[in-house]
């Protein structure tokens, strides 16, 4: 229960947004589409481009320590060889001065012999960044694996090592180890990673904010094409032009072809009215003209059959169906005519309110005594009020119960059921017969439209009655509807409404 008043007031402030805004974050326009796209290529890109400059800066700063601890293991050898020139000191002191003059805060260098003695070890072994190791055997066995420098990240840390003979005179003095700490310039260099992408991710909101606007304004003449379409009525087809001044090309050519498709729609509408109007004149003409003598047949039809006493049972039989054939014609026309007049705009309706209820019990009553046919009739109110036109009422609902009738098996019962909702007088009229499929439910109101040609000849009828309930209810200011599936049979729902006052 707690979800709906969310999700409406999610739909109120969707609502509340301006046009722009809305198309700009709706996933389904083109606008979002063209913006995100092109967004993410470039941010696709720039990432890119940002992970080859951060690994391929790392590999050069790598490198550099790398290349530069091999460079000092290959001094060491040449100073040791500088030193023992003067025959001032030993092999060891030569050593011992050579690794002092080359280590630094961050570089430590020790030479062990073939025992893994230490030989001589730099002054820096007691800096705070090499402490944590307890003696340079500690440290030759953490760096055994180095001969090629290679990166070691230890206790939060991270260092460069490597080590080598230490030859002199094609002798060997011992195991020179090199190692030097880049734990500073790997913090430098993650924090010029995280400036960077950074900037990367600001380059890419500013450059996807630019292409948003970019892309509102080139598709601004699409829109404005839009809403002319929109306020483009049937009667003005051929008055109506799109103009977008200032629009690419392709938009131009776009509006100039839409242009085009409304003269020809124009030609075709004024073809159809005028089509359209003379087949309502000769219609109504026709049936104007019809109906009067065919009354006049039945009349003679009827004054035979009541004074054929000598007539045969032949003749008594002809005589019914000529009567029975008139009175299908002549009602065919009547509706015919009512259908013109409807859409000449010369139907009047008559609206008052009175009690629905009564309306459709006489309906009930009649259609039970002249089809012989049991229909029910089932109201939640003894009194239902509904503000309509009582005698189109009685043609819609007659129409109806007659429809379900034909379309129903004589042992199935039809039934009427009306009920009231708010503003509204609902009136259902059910049936249990083979149903209509979906796909033709959407049609069953046009003139002249039959689901199944075979059974409209044996059941009657030219398909103008649900055509004529549609354009009363409509005219009275409600609405019908159908909801039907087969083999389970149809419902029809005619919506009024009870009062004046609903139908504003």
């Amino acid at each position: 229960m707690g979800e709906l008043p969310f999700k409406a007031s999610i739909r109120k402030g969707w609502q509340n947004l301006s046009p722009p805004l809305r198309q700009a974050i709706n996933p389904c326009s083109l606008q979002f589409r063209l913006t995100a796209s092109i967004a993410g290529l470039i941010a696709i890109g720039l990432t890119s481009v940002a992970l080859w400059t951060s690994w391929k800066m790392q590999r050069i700063l790598i490198s550099s320590h790398k290349q530069k601890i091999v460079d000092i293991g290959d001094r060491i050898a040449d100073d040791v060889v500088l030193y023992q020139q003067d025959d001032m000191f030993t092999v060891q002191e030569s050593i011992q001065k050579a690794i002092k003059n080359r280590s630094g805060r961050n570089l430590l260098l020790w030479v062990n012999d073939s025992q893994g003695r230490l030989v001589a070890t730099s002054a820096n072994l007691n800096l705070p960044n090499w402490q944590r190791f307890e003696s340079p055997s500690t440290l030759a066995t953490v760096f055994r694996d180095s001969i090629l420098p290679k990166v070691y990240h230890i206790q939060g840390r991270d260092f460069v090592a490597c080590h080598s003979s230490l030859m002199v005179s094609n002798q060997r003095l011992g195991i020179l180890f090199v190692a030097q700490e880049i734990t500073e310039d790997q913090r430098k260099f993650v924090a010029s990673v995280q400036s960077l992408a950074l900037a990367s991710s600001v380059a890419i909101v500013l450059i996807t904010l630019a292409l948003a606007w970019y892309v509102q304004r080139s598709l601004r003449p699409l829109c404005q094409i839009g809403l002319m379409t929109k306020a483009i009525s049937p009667n003005d087809l051929g008055k109506k032009k799109v103009e977008i001044q200032n629009a690419p090309s392709e938009i131009q050519e776009l509006a100039e072809t839409f242009n085009r498709m409304l003269d020809r729609l124009s030609e075709a509408w004024q073809a159809q009215q005028h089509a359209t109007e003379r087949q309502r004149e000769f219609v109504s003409n026709v049936s104007h003209e019809l109906r009067t003598p065919l009354t006049i047949v039945r009349g003679y039809l009827q004054s035979i059959q009541r004074r054929g006493d000598n007539l045969t049972e032949m003749q008594r039989e002809a005589l019914e169906i000529s009567t029975t054939e008139a009175d299908l014609t002549i009602r065919l026309l009547q509706d015919l005519l009512c259908l013109a007049r409807a859409d000449d705009g010369y139907m009047p309706y008559h609206l008052e309110t009175f009690i629905l209820n009564d309306v459709a019990a006489e309906v009930v009553n009649m259609a039970e005594r002249f089809n012989h046919r049991s229909v029910l009739l089932e109201a939640e109110s003894p009194l239902i009020p509904v503000f309509a036109d009582a005698d189109r009422l009685q043609q819609v609902l007659v129409n109806l119960v007659e429809n379900a009738i034909k379309y129903s098996e004589a042992t199935e019962p039809v039934t009427v059921k009306l009920e009231q909702r708010e503003e509204s007088a609902l009136i259902h009229v059910c049936d249990r017969g083979d149903g209509i499929p979906f796909q033709q439910q959407s049609r069953i109101f046009e003139r002249f439209y039959r689901l199944d040609e075979a059974r409209a000849r044996s059941t009657g009828g030219a398909g103008l009655g649900l055509s004529l309930v549609k354009t009363f209810t409509e005219g009275m200011g409600g609405q019908v509807s159908v909801l039907s599936e087969q083999g389970e049979g149809s419902t029809f729902t005619v919506t009024l409404p009870i009062s004046p006052e609903s139908t504003i």
